[in-house]
């Protein structure tokens, strides 16, 4: 006995060394039946009377009943037993019996021993690191009446009784406040969760959901990524095991895994939704309501494998491969009949020298040079101004950031046009838009008010989500109502101000490369006169670069740079916009605190330089009439420094827009680099209210404001 009993723990210590041992669903009752029964058969001794049997041992009973169900598992998720070695001829049949009995069924549970158990059969502290599972072994003395009785005893003996008992790791023993079937229950409930994980959810389902997150087509997506990346894992082993093996090894699998309950979590639900057969777009949308409801609207489209395909095999059908192969235009691709001016005053080529890089100091101007300045209309200054000029001059200012815009091309010369109009030409503007204000635009996708009669547009972290911040955006009105992310006047709360102010997109949580605020007012009939104050406040200063607030009144926009970081709780005051007698007036901000002038790429602001030529954008080339209207001033001297798109989806002609999702993600992934030679300048878009100054040569010089 003392002999199987080392072998039972040896076989029992291999078992733990994996740190999950389990109950098998052949309970513990079973297992006693079945080794009392298979004993008796096969030797049949008596004990101390007829009644009584040799292995019909309480203490043993109590071993087998609490302990004999106790399973492991090996690599290929195959059944473990401590009766698995056994070379006592006396056990060996038994011990086989028991093996191929637990062997048969599947793990049902964890085991875990209660330290308040083990306390009353055993002498243990919590300390300990090991802990006895049953009674090795105890003496009894017989008294006269059991000496008596039993007839093989003498009065007064000492017997030593032996019995099944291993040692186990305290790992395995509950010292908590919890009861052991609490943490079982636990244990089960994540288990079965992951067996349906398993089983309802597709490998080709985890793997578009993944796709969808690095899409973008998931608010708050990538939190999850993680944890769907785990699981694609788990579900890749669990194809490919026996079926018979499966149930075990979800035991293995979810036992202390993080994600065990992936299939409850909201990640989950999407799942089982696209598993079921819910259309794509639809169950993205209610993803995207359920995790924000304010800016569900701001997910990318999701694009599935089946529409890359379909898109790329239009693309190849219909000879487009070569037109999204794009590049930067030259001066040398504008046909003569587009440009409108070019610069031919006589310049002349001189050999490289040391002293190219440095540059002359250029005069510097203010704003207020040129009040009063002649006004008229882009238009008039196209038809009768512009053509006999041998010079335009502009005059670039901080606030033209948003205007740099670059002309695109495809590489391929006779290339099949792409877009609406009749040439494979495009233009960007900074920011990677096809529009006028990065940040109106940003302001406009979070469902934010940008035709407003005064709008103050907050931004921050444009540069690649180095800025972690959380700024606001607040305003004071005339009667000393606050507006900010706290106040009643918030777009959630469903509030506007007497004066018909209001925050209407609040980021609460910043994200992206991106991120934007916007107080509005939307009624001048509403608007008391006085002073509106604007200001910004950090909430959460986290590697704070700054921010950039942009004052649109009735479409004119003003923009103020704030390069200096802000601390924690800091305002900063923006300016003060004053009305009276119906008009709006600007009291520009502290000049200590803002930075009144800011390179444009590689150009200094607030300096003229000359264009290089002026030309409409090539959606009005020709006989071309699509779209709104742009006028480009390129400079031959600014140089983009980032990389842009070489096409916007919203201008491809109409069957290519019909694979939308699939050709905006390649706009995004074929990138152009910049070169020297490239187009840039600055562009106005004509449905925009704007200005710009120029300084003209020609048969007289003058200097004149043109509006938009």
């Amino acid at each position: 006995m003392k002999e199987l009993t080392k072998a039972m723990q040896s076989q029992f210590t291999k078992m733990s060394k994996s740190g999950k041992l389990f109950r098998s669903a052949f309970t513990g009752n079973e297992v006693w039946q079945m080794y009392l029964d298979s004993q008796n058969k096969i030797h049949g001794r008596q004990f101390r009377d007829p009644e009584s049997s040799y292995y019909n041992c309480d203490t043993c009973k109590s071993f087998f009943r609490r302990y004999g169900n106790i399973v492991s598992m090996d690599a290929q998720f195959n059944i473990i037993t401590m009766f698995d070695v056994c070379d006592d001829e006396e056990y060996k049949v038994t011990f086989e019996l028991l093996a191929k009995a637990l062997k048969e069924v599947w793990a049902d549970g964890v085991f875990l021993e209660d330290f308040r158990h083990l306390q009353q059969t055993t002498s243990c502290k919590k300390t300990d690191a090991t802990f006895k599972l049953g009674l090795d072994r105890n003496l009894k003395r017989y008294d006269k009446e059991e000496s008596d009785k039993y007839g093989v005893v003498a009065e007064g003996e000492v017997v030593e009784f032996t019995h099944f008992s291993v040692t186990a790791d305290k790992a395995f023993v509950n010292t908590s406040s919890s009861s052991c079937a609490t943490i079982e229950s636990k244990y089960k409930s994540a288990r079965d969760v992951f067996y349906r994980t398993m089983e309802e959810i597709p490998l080709e389902t985890l793997m578009l959901v993944k796709d969808l997150i690095s899409q973008g087509s998931l608010l708050d997506g990538t939190t999850h990524l993680v944890k769907v990346k785990e699981i694609i894992k788990k579900k890749k082993k669990y194809d490919t095991l026996a079926a018979e093996n499966k149930y075990n090894w979800a035991w293995l699998a979810s036992h202390d895994f993080p994600y065990a309950r992936f299939k409850n979590e909201l990640i989950g639900t999407l799942c089982i939704e696209l598993a079921e057969g819910v259309e794509i777009n639809q169950a993205c949308s209610t993803w995207n309501k359920r995790v924000d409801p304010v800016n569900y609207m701001k997910a990318k489209a999701p694009i599935t494998a089946n529409q890359i395909k379909e898109a790329k095999k239009y693309v190849e059908d219909n000879g487009y491969v070569d037109s999204f192969d794009r590049r930067l235009a030259t001066i040398t691709d504008i046909k003569v009949t587009e440009i409108k001016h070019i610069n031919n005053e006589a310049t002349t080529s001189e050999g490289v020298s040391i002293f190219d890089d440095v540059k002359a100091t250029k005069t510097r101007h203010t704003r207020n040079q040129f009040k009063g300045l002649e006004e008229v209309t882009i238009d008039k200054f196209m038809a009768d101004i512009l053509p006999g000029c041998t010079s335009v001059e502009v005059y670039l200012e901080a606030r033209h950031t948003n205007n740099v815009v670059s002309l695109t091309t495809a590489k391929k010369e006779g290339s099949k046009p792409i877009f609406k109009w009749g040439n494979n030409y495009s233009w960007t503007y900074e920011g990677n838009i096809a529009g006028h204000s990065q940040i109106k635009a940003a302001v406009k996708a979070a469902g934010g008010t940008v035709n407003g009669i005064l709008n103050a547009r907050l931004a921050w972290n444009s540069k690649g989500g180095k800025d972690g911040s959380d700024l606001d955006v607040w305003a004071s009105e005339p009667d000393g109502t606050k507006i900010g992310f706290n106040s009643p006047y918030v777009k959630r709360q469903n509030k506007r101000t007497k004066c018909s102010g209001q925050l209407d997109v609040d980021n609460m949580d910043p994200q992206g490369d991106l991120a934007v605020e916007n107080i509005t007012w939307t009624d001048e009939n509403k608007m008391q006169e006085g002073k509106y104050t604007i200001w910004v406040n950090a909430y959460r200063s986290s590697g704070s670069k700054g921010c950039t607030v942009e004052l649109d009144i009735k479409g004119e926009t003003t923009t103020f740079e704030h390069n200096v970081p802000i601390r924690d709780n800091e305002n900063v005051k923006i300016a003060e916009v004053v009305l009276k007698d119906g008009k709006f007036n600007i009291k520009e901000p502290i000049p200590s605190t803002f930075t009144p002038s800011k390179d444009v790429h590689n150009l200094e602001t607030n300096h003229f330089y000359k264009t290089s030529l002026v030309c409409l954008s090539p959606n009005h080339w020709g006989n071309n009439a699509t779209g709104n209207k742009h006028f480009f001033f390129m400079l031959g001297d600014l140089k983009v420094k980032d990389s842009i798109v070489g096409f916007h989806t919203e201008n491809v002609e109409g069957e290519l827009a019909k694979h939308r999702k699939v050709i905006e993600a390649l706009s995004q992934t074929c990138q152009i680099q910049p070169t020297k030679e490239s187009l840039s300048g600055i562009g106005f878009n004509s449905t925009v209210k704007d200005y710009l100054i120029v300084k003209l040569k020609g048969n007289f010089q003058r200097t004149l404001k043109i509006t938009f």
